[in-house]
């Protein structure tokens, strides 16, 4: 039997933020204000304070000195940080493929009905949350931590910049859902070098999404 703690206060303020930023209901380039933040959500400034520095670490914000605002990076810094995430997810599907639980497959293939049904539903902020959260299961299912605490510190400001292209299509993210039916198709085939190939071409995908070319 395991002990079960409850989640600290600063990682349910992270939570909350986190998803506020990838929601848009924090534009890019927007202030974030400490006093403002704790007063919304009705707690103290130390906990509002401890997610902040774990949403800066994940560069989903950044600081400029005086003040945080939420990432807005540029085309040269997008590209950088999709070559290296590129390289790592493919890592992991590969991983993936070769250890990942049944039940963990499961799981994938449920988060990407959801997403599925979101996109039936016209609720594109749901449909990215699922499509968002395979990513992170798949990463789990990796067990490869160290990893893991790599692609949380680059995949921040992607986030954000697919956010803004979802938005506005679809279409885009019926695109991806495919993709990712793929990869997880290479997961249950226990195939390593499939689901790294077909990782790196969504990948690609994704930059074009975003309008970069590698």
């Amino acid at each position: 039997m395991e002990v079960q703690r409850p989640i600290p206060l600063y990682m349910q303020v992270y939570q909350i933020l986190r998803e506020q930023i990838l929601d848009g209901l924090f534009k890019p380039g927007e202030t974030l204000l400490e006093s403002r933040i704790a007063d919304q959500l009705n707690v103290s400034r130390t906990p509002v304070r401890e997610a902040l520095r774990k949403l800066t670490s994940e560069r989903l914000i950044v600081s400029d000195g005086s003040e945080l605002r939420v990432a807005n990076p540029d085309t040269e810094a997008i590209l950088e940080l999709y070559t290296c995430r590129s390289a790592l997810e493919a890592i992991v599907a590969a991983k993936s493929s070769e250890i990942a639980e049944p039940a963990e497959i499961e799981e994938m293939e449920k988060t990407l009905n959801d997403a599925e049904s979101a996109i039936q539903n016209g609720s594109r902020v749901d449909s990215f949350t699922a499509n968002t959260r395979f990513h992170d299961l798949m990463v789990q299912s990796a067990r490869m931590p160290l990893l893991s605490e790599l692609l949380d510190t680059i995949r921040g400001p992607i986030l954000i910049a697919r956010r803004q292209i979802l938005a506005r299509s679809a279409e885009v993210e019926r695109g991806i859902l495919i993709e990712h039916r793929k990869i997880l198709e290479a997961i249950r085939l226990r195939d390593p070098e499939l689901a790294r190939q077909r990782m790196e071409e969504h990948m690609k995908h994704d930059m074009e999404r975003v309008g970069i070319q590698s």
